[in-house]
């Protein structure tokens, strides 16, 4: 863990995504598949949060965005830098409850459209270190899903991963049903950061999103059972 900030409005907080194996396999039993899945899934995957006054991006690490010169914000003074444009993400204003979201669903391009509603943690008050952080932890159930959260009030941020947030501070680990979350590097960001808003894609709600990707998921399987057959 590295840190690099006094006290500041603007940070880039990066994230390692992993996924929860055993879990997404618990219904899979051919060995071949089991083997050819799991080393799929075993690569951790780089997500950005970037955080200023109030909003926040949470974007994928992308070949593009680690070779622009832009995107190496530090010790820039007096250079714009738009982060997020015509690249997608999470998007949370805490100001104005707004929550957007580009997704592609199977190749169904959506600009998920919603308010940040309150997540109801519960504080379980246990303690451990993360980096150089003390952090406490808490649950929530969202979407009949039990969350753990490990958070430090050392950066105050109510902020976390993907569609986490709410905790009197900044979410440094995070378990899931399918995958785990970790902060492994935050650093202090120039005053000039910009962050863009998605636009791209057809609008739904958060609910018709998770419906969609259910339905989707449902057609996976049913394509998958009917090539078994014939």
């Amino acid at each position: 863990m590295i840190s690099n900030f006094t006290i500041a409005q603007s940070y880039k907080i990066e994230y390692e995504e992993r996924a929860n194996i055993n879990n997404q396999l618990k219904n899979v039993t051919d060995p071949e598949t089991r083997k050819r899945v799991s080393a799929y899934l075993s690569k951790a995957t780089t997500f950005y949060l970037y955080y200023k006054n109030g909003e926040s991006l949470y974007i994928e690490e992308k070949e593009k965005i680690a070779q622009n010169e832009d995107l190496n914000i530090q010790n820039q003074s007096s250079k714009k830098i738009e982060i997020g444009k015509n690249g997608g993400g999470i998007y949370k204003n805490f100001k104005t409850k707004e929550y957007l979201h580009e997704a592609d669903v199977l190749g169904k391009e959506l600009l998920v459209v919603d308010k940040l509603n309150k997540i109801q943690w519960k504080l379980l008050g246990e303690e451990k270190t993360i980096g150089n952080y003390k952090c406490k932890n808490a649950v929530a159930t969202i979407n009949n899903e039990e969350i753990t959260a490990w958070f430090t009030d050392e950066v105050a941020l109510q902020d976390g991963p993907k569609d986490f947030y709410g905790l009197p501070g900044l979410i440094m680990e995070l378990i899931a049903e399918k995958k785990t979350y970790h902060a492994i590097k935050i650093t202090e960001t120039n005053s000039n950061l910009d962050i863009k808003k998605p636009t791209e894609g057809t609008k739904v709600s958060k609910s018709e999103y998770l419906k969609i990707v259910e339905e989707k998921i449902n057609e996976l399987k049913r394509g998958v059972g009917n090539s078994l057959r014939n």
